[in-house]
Formats: C-alpha cells, structure tokens, sequence
C-alpha cells in the first residue's frame, strides 16, 4: 500500500474492547485483504447489520442517547416547516396527491410533526398528503397506516414524485473517504491495523471519483491539510433527482460551502465522533457504539443537483430559515398564570433553534426544485445565501 501512519487517535485497545459485530467485521476484512479505505470502515461501523450504529436497537437520540436534534428540542422546529410544505404543495398547483419523503427519517417525529400540523391548519393538504419514510434500522420502521408507508431505501419507493423529499442530519453521516495532501500529491488514508491497534495507512487515491471531486469544486488541500470527501452524498443526489418528477427536495444539515469547508485553515477535517453527549475525534474506539459524522459540502450538492435537474431556489442558516417561516411567532407570551415555566421552556427552546454561535449558524438549509417555475419562497424572506456557494 504505502507507508504506514500513526493511530488516529487515543490507545488501540479502544478498538476492541467492546468487541462489537462491526469492529470483528472491520479486522477480519483487514486481515483478509489488507487496509481498508476509510468509507468501507465507516460503513461497517454505522450500518453493519449486526450491531451497527444505525442498525441496532440501542437509543441514540435524547438524554439516554448521545445527542440531541432540532426535533428533541422543540415541535416548533415541525410546525414551522409544515408552513412552508403547505406553500410548496400551492406552488405545484395543489395536487390531489403530495408526496412528503423523509430519508433517515429515525422515529419519523419530523415528517409526523409536519402531519400533525398540516392536519390542524390545512385540511385541503391533509386530504392529500402522503408520507413515504425511508429508514434502514428494522427496530424503528413502523407498521404502514393509510397515510403513512415505510422504507428500507429511496428505491423501494422508485416511481416519479411530486412534492417534497426532505433529510435532516442525514448527509452528514454518509460514509466518506480521507485524504491527505502529502508532498504536493493528493493521498488516501486507509484504515489498517498493526498487531495492536488501528492506523492511518497512505496511499494512492482508491477511486478516480476522489481527485475528479475536488477538480469540479475548485479546491487544491494545502500541505499537510487532511479532508474528507462524500462521494456517497453525490450518488444520492443523483437518486433523489432521477425520482423527483415536480417538487422541492429540502437538505438540513451541518456544513459548509466548498470554499470554507476546504479552507486552509481547517487542516485535520471535520469528522466528529458524538458518544453519550460527549464528542471526540477518534472513530478507532467504541465501534458501532458511536456516531461518526462530518460537515456537509452544500456546493457539490447543489452543483451536482442542478446537473442533474434539480435548480437551486436557496440556501441559508437554520435561523434565518426559521425567522423567515415564522418561528418568532412560536414565542409564547408571559402571563399571570401557573403555566409560566412552560412558557419559559418552550421560548427558550425555540431560541436555542435558532440561537447564533449556536444550531441557528451551524446547521445550514439548501432547497432544490424541479419541474417549476423558479420563485421566492417564504423560507428564504429573511436571508438568502445562495451567493456564498460558488
């Protein structure tokens, strides 16, 4: 392969103690054929059917789990994007049929919330919408109900779609390689193992898809700058844009544009690993029992969209997504009655949704239609950031 690194991070008996299915499957794979790239480690650690993170029974969301997302801090965050699907399904022309498709849908608490909402306050919605929930962990797929279907993956669902796909912290947790510009050449780092622990391993480049991404993203890593690379965010791009015939698909994640994502600056990445509310740097400890994410490159995904037929309608932060949906208007007023602390929790709630410095500025919101006339909608009234992605 080529010379070997030192361990990623912290002692090598992390990596087998608790041996997991995941972490037998990872050394029996390097055992067999030498260092893998980093993609099929993060793979087998996430999704392996035998005790993957995203596969398994274990709570990852919540007090109990090992994070907290925009659904568990407040419903605010739901009701304020059924505003903005009932103005899409306007947008298309009100059709008797729309389709609400969430990928890594989890327990489904976005795309119910959003129902919920719709059934209150926009019944002619209601009579036509449908929600079509893409997850791969059998324990949280549900029983099929009149309007609501489960899904093991977007091809289960495959025919042309009209209305929304949405994903919320989805993107980030696709498998990703590594690399590293070592000596004025682009290098891959590999996973191997060296008797007693996990190392980074460098070598050329697994696939040309890798040096092809960043050519087409107009980035050069600086010396000794590390990075990684979400081919796989790329593929399902073109998924999601094959399937949608009329409609919007909405991106809500962490990251960057490719300029900031690939600055300089930023010379070890961006994987983060989120355990028990605590986040580290090393993916080579607690195998399966972690998550394992890095920031979203909203630049390839909308230029790789619109190459594909999906036109860019806009990108933002989270807060001003939110502030132009409304999500001010969640504020409950203070009275004099006993309900006070409730009101107080929930306002503080709503803030922290769009908190600057905080998930507000982190997490960034990209919108794609097709098969409409492009137009300004409600989610982009307070900002709009599209000119930060090229």
């Amino acid at each position: 392969m080529a010379e070997m690194g030192g361990s990623r991070r912290g002692p090598g008996e992390g990596s087998l103690s608790p041996e997991t299915g995941p972490a037998r499957e990872i050394f029996k794979r390097i055992e067999e054929k030498g260092p893998i790239t980093f993609a099929e480690f993060m793979e087998v650690a996430l999704y392996w059917h035998d005790g993957g993170y995203y596969t398994s029974s274990r709570d990852r969301w919540g007090k109990g789990g090992d994070y907290i997302t925009s659904i568990d801090i407040s419903p605010a965050f739901s009701r304020a994007l059924a505003r903005e699907i009932h103005e899409m399904w306007l947008i298309l022309g009100r059709p008797d049929a729309f389709e609400l498709i969430e990928p890594g849908a989890g327990r489904g608490w976005l795309s119910k919330g959003i129902f919920s909402t719709v059934k209150d306050l926009y019944p002619d919605l209601h009579r036509a919408l449908r929600l079509r929930l893409v997850e791969k962990n059998p324990f949280l797929r549900e029983v099929p109900s009149e309007h609501v279907t489960w899904h093991r993956d977007l091809k289960e669902i495959g025919r042309p779609v009209t209305g929304c796909i949405i994903s919320n912290e989805l993107v980030d947790s696709f498998p990703v390689h590594r690399v590293e510009q070592r000596e004025g050449l682009l290098k891959e780092v590999y996973v191997g193992f060296d008797g007693s622990s996990l190392k980074d391993v460098y070598g050329p480049l697994s696939t040309p898809e890798i040096g092809d991404y960043f050519r087409k993203a107009g980035v050069t890593l600086a010396e000794g700058q590390k990075a990684e690379v979400n081919l796989d965010a790329v593929r399902w791009m073109g998924t999601v844009a094959a399937m949608m015939e009329r409609g919007f698909v909405i991106t809500i994640d962490y990251g960057l544009p490719a300029r900031e994502l690939y600055a300089p600056e930023r010379r070890d990445g961006t994987l983060l690993c989120h355990f028990r509310h605590t986040v580290n740097d090393d993916p080579f400890v607690n195998i399966g029992l972690q998550d394992i994410t890095t920031h979203v490159d909203f630049t390839t995904l909308a230029a790789e969209g619109r190459a594909l037929g999906l036109e860019l309608t806009g990108f933002t932060t989270q807060k001003n997504f939110l502030l132009g949906l409304g999500i001010l208007e969640e504020l409950s007023a203070p009275g004099a009655d006993n309900t006070d602390f409730d009101k107080i929790r929930w306002n503080q709630a709503v803030k922290e949704l769009i908190m600057p410095g905080g998930m507000g500025d982190a997490f960034k919101v990209l919108v794609q239609h097709k098969g409409v006339d492009k137009r300004d909608i409600m989610c982009f009234s307070f900002k709009d950031m599209s000119g930060y992605l090229f």
